[in-house]
This record gives C-alpha cells, structure tokens and sequence, in this order.
C-alpha cells in the first residue's frame, strides 16, 4: 500500500535528507509538525528554528540558513504569514507551496517488494495523445525509476503490487484516463522476466 504523503515526508526526513534542498525539507517539517511554526517577526523566527530542530538530526544547518530558507520560501509564496488577534504571527502553506511538496511526494515514491513473489505480473499500459509527450517520457522515467521493465510500446511489466502507486503517479500528471494497470497470472514465455527481476 501506498504511503501518504505525511509518511513520505516523515520517512524522508528520518532518512537524513541526503542531497535534499534546505528549503524542501522546510516544507515536510511545517506539513508534518503538530507544533506551529510561529514568527515574531521577519528577523525573529526563534521558534521556526526550534522546531525544525527537532526533525534536523545531522544538525548541519545553521540558524542562518533555515532562517534564510523560510524567508525565501514566504518571498516566493510558497508559505505565508497569517496573525491571530492576540499578535501571534504563524506559517502556513500555501497551494503553491502543496503543489511543491506534491511535486516532491512524486520522487519519493517507490515500491515495497514482498519477501515472496506471489507469481503475478502487474502491466501498465499508456496511450497518450501526441500533445502529452513530455508527460509520456516523465511517466516512461517514473516506471523505470520504480523497477518496471518495457514489455511493448507503451506497455511495462512488473512483479510487485503496485496499483496505487500507479494510479498515484497517474494522478500527479492528471493521465489517469489513458492509464490501465492489470494483474495477470500467467504470461508464456516469462522466464526473461523472471531473469530480469531475479524471480524463482
């Protein structure tokens, strides 16, 4: 089963955001916190810091940097400051700022595989009009990224359960129409397939 995106981003950051951008992990941490980021004011974002600590376990961002990281991500509307009536200045995301960590969630994704094969094939199947072929050679990446190998045009195979994965991906590129994934039990002449996915 698929995980959500709050899974995904806590998974990430508990991976120690390897090679990820400052300013992404920003936007997981304020998306999974149950604590509020709260800002005083531009300058002042002593709290901000302190949560993002609590998710930062290399420590290798100074105060600085996170600082810089929020500001930027609010002068590019990715979050914005909103008060309350007692003074109290909070960071929210924005649709841009969830169009962002969508975009992200995309790349996170991956499959689980099974300690046993269950002796299904998954097939994904595409016909794309001519006017989505950048999105075909995005979708084309994203199956190979994931494992599946091209068993026809416009047709990939793979071993492991995977539907919500797809149909996750399909959504993010908003092809869900064109998509098909199916389950078959039994395709002659698989042993190629079984090599490529080092299957018993």
């Amino acid at each position: 089963m698929i995980k959500n995106n709050l899974e995904l981003f806590k998974e990430f950051l508990d991976s120690g955001t390897k090679g990820a951008n400052l300013t992404k992990i920003v936007l997981c941490i304020i998306t999974i916190s149950s604590l509020p980021f709260i800002v005083i004011g531009a300058g002042a974002m002593g709290n901000a810091v302190q949560v993002f600590r609590m998710f930062d376990k290399n420590e290798k961002y100074k105060d600085r940097q996170i600082t810089n990281a929020i500001n930027g991500l609010h002068r590019r509307k990715s979050i914005e400051y909103i008060s309350d009536k007692n003074g109290i200045t909070k960071v929210f995301i924005t649709d841009r700022g969830k169009r962002e960590l969508k975009s992200f969630a995309i790349n996170l994704i991956k499959v689980s595989k099974p300690k046993k094969w269950d002796q299904k094939w998954r097939l994904v199947m595409f016909d794309l009009p001519i006017r989505y072929s950048k999105i075909r050679n995005a979708l084309r990446f994203k199956l190979k990224q994931i494992g599946f190998v091209q068993f026809q045009k416009s047709v990939w195979i793979y071993p492991y359960p995977c539907l919500e994965e797809i149909l996750f991906v399909a959504d993010y590129y908003k092809i869900g129409k064109f998509v098909e994934v199916m389950t078959i039990f039994e395709i002659n002449g698989d042993s190629k397939f079984r090599k490529l996915f080092d299957l018993k």
